[in-house]
């Protein structure tokens, strides 16, 4: 069973529809937290021109979402881009 982020339902705009509503298997995936290479791939190229792909990583490192795709950035990618997040943060205080 595959799941998109819940924020996903209440994006208004000229898109009505993501490109992870067209694939939601390539995303999450509940049978494999880590998704293939072929998979991630496929996910990525899909994120690459969605209109709230920021919006998606921003949601998956709020959430602490663990797997899948999201924002086109795998967990290991999420963690990193939290870490340097925090790192700015840390800079400008």
């Amino acid at each position: 069973m595959s799941t998109l982020p819940h924020f996903l339902n209440a994006v208004t705009g000229p898109w009505p529809e993501t490109p992870c509503k067209e694939r939601p298997e390539l995303f999450v995936d509940s049978s494999r937290t880590t998704p293939l290479k072929e998979t991630t791939n496929a996910a990525k190229a899909l994120c690459a021109r969605c209109p709230v792909r920021q919006a998606c990583t921003d949601y998956a490192i709020d959430n602490d979402y663990r797997d899948g795709i999201w924002g086109g950035l795998t967990v290991d990618e999420r963690d990193q881009l939290a870490r340097e997040r925090v790192a700015a943060a840390d800079c400008t205080d």
